[in-house]
């Protein structure tokens, strides 16, 4: 694996045409500190906050479904 990539290497890469039925957009409201934490993670490992979330929530539900 490469430590890093570029568009080149991405080219002819074909966009998964059931992606828009894998996911359902919501939206929830959350505390500005809460925000906070997830802006704070996402920078230390140079991603994008809302991944960060979407991680934790999938997360926490496979801990959920674990428990039933």
């Amino acid at each position: 694996m490469k430590a890093e990539y570029s568009l080149k290497d991405f080219r002819g890469v074909t966009i998964n045409p059931f992606y828009d039925k894998l996911v359902t957009e919501v939206v929830v409201p959350v505390q500005n500190e809460v925000y906070q934490v997830f802006v704070d993670i996402a920078a230390q490992n140079g991603e994008e906050p809302e991944k960060v979330m979407r991680r934790c929530l999938a997360d926490y539900a496979n801990k959920l479904q674990a428990h039933e």
